[in-house]
C-alpha cells in the first residue's frame, strides 16, 4: 500500500494533548485494542504546550514499513514466502504544509523502549526546528559550553558542537543554531521518553559511543530546562534514574 492510499483510508484521531495520529491495523491480525491503548498513553506523554511547535504533523503507526526501489510502502500483512523486503523502522517527511511520521509497529513488536525512543526522538526533532532561538534552554547550553563542560547525548549533537567550535566568525551564528537545535532535540526526546517509561542513565550510551557522553548532572540540567519550557501533562512526571537498582541476594538460611 502506498503512503497516499494509507492517508486516504486512515482514520486520524486527535489525542487529548492535541497531537494527531492514526493506527493502521494488520490485515487479518489479532485484536489491537490493547496496543492502541498503549500507544495512546505514549502519545499523550507529549506536553500539550509543545504541540503548536509541530505544525500540522501527523503520526501514523503502521504494521510494516518498507522500501521498494524509490518508494516507501506500508505492509498490512507479513511478507510472502520468498519475498524480500527492505524493512524500515520509520519514515519522516518534513513539509511546511504538515509533516508526516510513519512508524512500524512490527519493527518494534517486542521493544516498547525502542518504540518510545523512536517516537519521542522524531517528535522532538520536529519541535526543535520551530523552537525560539532565545530560550532558557539556549542560555543553559551557552553556559555549559562556555564553562568547557564537554559531552553530548548523541554523536550528531557532538558533531554540531565540534563544527561550531571550529567555525569561522561569520559562520558561528548558523553553526550555533544547528548545535542548539540538535542538543535541544536530544534533551526534549529524553524528557518525553522518561515520562512514559523508565529511563536509566547507563542505557543512554553505547559502551564505546565514539564521543564524550554528557555527565549525569548536565543531563539533569538540560532535561529540567526543557521541562520548564514544556511542563508535563497531568498524570505524567519526569523520572531518570542514574543507576539500575541492584537486587539483594536472599539471606542465607540459618543452619540447624
Amino acid at each position: 500500500m502506498t503512503i497516499e492510499e494509507t492517508l486516504r483510508g486512515g482514520q486520524v484521531h486527535t489525542a487529548e494533548n492535541g497531537l494527531m495520529y492514526a493506527v493502521v491495523a494488520e490485515e487479518g491480525g489479532p485484536d489491537s485494542s490493547s496496543v492502541q491503548r498503549g500507544l495512546a498513553h505514549m502519545i499523550e506523554a507529549v506536553p500539550r504546550s509543545l504541540i503548536p511547535h509541530l505544525g500540522r504533523a501527523v503520526c501514523y503507526f503502521v504494521p510494516w514499513l518498507y522500501k521498494q526501489r524509490r518508494s516507501i510502502l506500508i505492509g498490512l500483512k507479513p511478507a510472502a514466502e520468498g519475498e524480500a523486503r527492505k524493512e524500515l523502522c520509520h519514515h519522516l517527511d518534513v513539509k511546511p504544509s504538515g509533516s508526516l511520521l510513519l512508524i512500524s509497529l512490527k519493527f518494534y513488536e517486542h521493544d516498547t523502549y525502542g518504540l518510545a525512543m523512536e517516537f519521542f526522538d522524531k517528535i522532538a526533532f520536529l519541535a526543535a526546528m520551530e523552537s525560539p532561538d532565545a530560550s532558557d534552554f539556549e542560555s543553559l547550553l551557552r553556559r555549559q559550553f562556555d564553562a568547557g563542560k564537554a559531552g553530548e547525548l548523541t554523536a550528531e549533537a557532538w558533531e554540531w558542537r565540534t563544527a561550531y567550535s571550529e567555525a569561522k566568525a561569520e559562520d558561528k551564528p548558523e553553526a550555533w543554531r544547528n548545535y542548539r537545535r540538535s542538543a535541544e532535540a536530544d534533551a526534549l526526546g529524553l524528557y518525553m521518553a522518561s515520562m512514559f517509561t523508565d529511563i536509566f542513565y547507563e542505557d543512554l550510551f553505547e559502551p564505546e559511543p565514539g564521543f564524550p557522553p554528557l555527565d549525569p548532572a548536565l543531563v539533569h540540567e538540560r532535561v529540567r530546562s526543557v521541562e520548564h519550557l514544556y511542563p508535563a501533562n497531568r498524570g505524567y512526571s519526569l523520572q531518570i534514574v542514574r543507576q539500575r537498582p541492584r537486587h539483594r541476594r536472599p539471606a542465607a538460611s540459618a543452619s540447624r
